[in-house]
């Protein structure tokens, strides 16, 4: 039993050594250090990935050799934080920030989601390009100065539309086509009509009534 712990013991025992990183191959680091020259693996907490001439932290053990830290980095390379597998940043009762002065960006050949109980963006301008868009939600409401559109087909469904203008203008190349049950058209001023051809017909009534009517 007592073999056991002390075999246990000296298995566990580990020197550490400040060295250069000569050489990298796929996930293993030639380091270079004072006893010699090893092939290192980075540790699991060591999430800085190691590069060309980065003066690291080893650890030497029965097991091989790991990087356990990166101390310094003479050229100015970015620091890329690297995990083998899913990586997840947890901070219970707490809050998380990201701060960056250049820029932030989120790349993924998968997929990106975002859940929250409230979602606020806030930027001078932004630029959404998406192949297909679908929005489901209860209500929109929508504050903006000015709307341009530009589209090849729109198609718009909905039980009771309501709108609220004080000019519109609409400008219809070839035609405009108006299917309803019951159509009506109310002017303070007046309604003017101007066509080379006008065509009114009705199944059962036609009924003009005016103060003064001109015919020709």
């Amino acid at each position: 039993m007592r073999d056991n712990l002390a075999r246990q013991r000296m298995e566990t025992l580990a020197t550490q050594e400040v060295g250069a990183v000569i050489g990298a191959m796929g996930r293993t680091f030639q380091v270079r250090v004072g006893s010699g020259d090893y092939a290192a693996k980075r540790a699991v907490s060591c999430l800085v990935e190691p590069e060309l001439g980065d003066r690291v932290l080893v650890a030497l053990h029965d097991g091989g050799c790991h990087v356990l830290a990166v101390l310094d980095r003479e050229r100015e390379a970015p620091t890329r934080l690297v995990a083998e597998g899913d990586l997840q940043v947890s901070t219970p009762g707490g809050r998380f920030t990201v701060t960056a002065a250049e820029g932030v960006s989120i790349v993924t050949p998968a997929e990106a989601a975002v859940a929250a109980g409230k979602v606020r963006v806030a930027a001078d301008e932004g630029s959404l390009a998406l192949g297909a868009l679908t929005y489901v939600g209860e209500q929109l409401v929508a504050q903006v100065r000015r709307v341009k559109t530009v589209a090849r087909s729109v198609e718009s469904v909905a039980d009771r539309w309501v709108q609220r203008l004080d000019r519109a203008y609409r400008f219809i190349a070839e035609s405009e086509q108006v299917r309803t049950q019951y159509y009506e058209v109310k002017a303070k001023a007046a309604v003017n009509i101007k066509a080379e051809a006008t065509l009114v017909s009705s199944g059962e009534l036609t009924k003009i009534d005016g103060g003064q009517i001109h015919l020709g």
